[in-house]
């Protein structure tokens, strides 16, 4: 696959800012870490508010006494909206082209409006208006998510990918211990209202971060917005959500078994975000406002083993990588119904944090690798479709399972399941890895 690099320059026609290379005088590139960094905003602004969403909107939600598997089904009405709208938005982003990109436009528009709906979820007083914000917060969060992911694999190339990605989860790390740490501190002195809004404010801050310091490749732009969009029919919904892809049999054999395992690790990790303040609370009676301090240190671990999770892909590729993460998150989850109290919730969230990371930077690389560049939107869109999906169906298939033994604690033992299906597909995935290949590039300016 040829690999196209995009991260030194948005232009090509800049010549007289730097010697072409040719094959006689390739090197191999180097990451563009300011950029990336740049880029993370985005992840910072939605990892910062679904910590906060899966944090306290199941605390409100059993403040209205509606039972556990009830719960579940309203918690998975974001992720309904994710396997429907966010891989659609995703694939047609591929298509968009305006005078700020294809991707960037989606949270110009769309965040603003998302931050207000986290506002009134906060807010709101009674249950038909709390589960109506959250139905409009996640169609709004689905429409713009994948296409600002999709940004990272747009400007680098195939073999930086794992770094990169390192950096953008260690950025949505930190979006989430700011967005929980804050939370916490707001939730006991103010209530959950301050709560939310604080969410909402780190969402405007970080957007705007975004399209200030991000430009993308001028191949995508326009200077005029006229006709700037050419989004395919309604009628081909089924073709836009799920695309064909120009892969071989062994590809697509690779191809599904990724999907399989990113689905099923996915059931396991929803579990554990979903239920936790209410493992906390009801199994080892803590505090809210203690609950999702303990989160904040979950998300601490993700900041400590972001960019050394990608780093150690590079040199171990992604799939060996993934598959330590899997090992060491079964068994240090299978102990904890047994074994759990509070005095080791804040080192074990701290724990799993950092193992978890290990599959979490590398999976979006790891499939997008089969696509491409000019794909990038798509196989984001089909890694969505992945995670999605297990999503939608964990929250409720736990529920169902907590109502039926009285505890939370089964959590642990649930998610390490579903860590051992996806271990299981991990010898028969062949594709997916960086070919150690050199880049030809066009060093010039670097856009902010």
């Amino acid at each position: 696959m040829t690999v196209e690099n995009s991260v030194f320059s948005n232009t090509v026609g800049e010549k007289s800012r730097g010697l072409r290379l040719t094959a006689s005088h390739s090197t191999r590139v180097r990451l563009n870490s300011g950029k990336t960094f740049a880029i993370g905003f985005g992840m910072f602004a939605i990892s910062a508010a679904w910590a906060l969403y899966n944090a306290y909107v199941p605390l409100k939600l059993k403040d209205f006494a509606l039972p556990t598997i009830l719960i579940g089904l309203i918690m998975a009405i974001d992720n309904i909206c994710a396997l429907t709208i966010q891989p659609l938005f995703g694939i047609l982003s591929d298509s968009v082209r305006t005078r700020w990109g294809r991707r960037l436009p989606f949270a110009m528009f769309l965040a603003p409006i998302c931050a207000v709906a986290l506002c009134v979820v906060g807010i709101s007083k009674g249950v038909a208006v709390t589960v109506l914000s959250v139905v409009v917060y996640a169609v709004l969060m689905s429409m713009w998510r994948a296409p600002i992911v999709a940004l990272m694999p747009d400007v680098t190339p195939s073999s930086l990918r794992s770094k990169a990605n390192g950096i953008i989860n260690l950025m949505g790390s930190i979006g989430a211990v700011i967005a929980l740490v804050g939370g916490s501190m707001l939730l006991k002195r103010y209530g959950m209202s301050a709560a939310f809004a604080s969410g909402a404010i780190i969402i405007v801050i970080a957007i705007v971060a975004l399209i200030t310091m991000v430009r993308e490749p001028k191949e995508y732009c326009r200077e005029s917005v006229h006709a700037a969009v050419r989004v395919r029919p309604w009628i081909r919904f089924k073709e836009a959500v799920m695309p064909k892809l120009n892969l071989n049999v062994a590809e697509r054999r690779s191809f599904m078994l990724i999907m399989l395992t990113i689905f099923s690790y996915t059931i396991g990790i929803n579990a554990l975000e979903t239920y936790f303040t209410l493992y906390a609370t009801h199994d080892l009676r803590m505090r809210a406002s203690a609950a999702t301090g303990a989160l904040a240190c979950y998300a601490a671990g993700s900041i400590v083993f972001a960019v050394i999770a990608g780093i150690i892909a590079t040199h171990l590729g992604r799939k060996r990588t993934m598959s330590i993460g899997l090992i060491l998150a079964i068994l240090a989850f299978l102990p904890m119904p047994w074994i759990g109290n509070r005095n080791i919730v804040i080192p074990a969230a701290l724990l799993f944090g950092m193992v978890l990371t290990l599959v979490l930077v590398n999976a979006l690389p790891w499939i997008a690798e089969l696509g491409g560049r000019a794909h990038t939107g798509t196989m984001t869109a089909y890694y969505y479709l992945a995670t999605s999906a297990g999503a939608v169906i964990s929250p409720v298939m736990f529920g169902a399972i907590q109502q039926w033994t009285g505890e939370y604690r089964w959590i642990f033992t649930y998610a390490a399941v579903f860590f051992i299906a996806a271990l299981v597909c991990m010898p028969f995935i062949q594709h997916g890895e960086v070919h150690d290949e050199v880049q030809t590039m066009v060093p010039t300016r670097q856009a902010a």
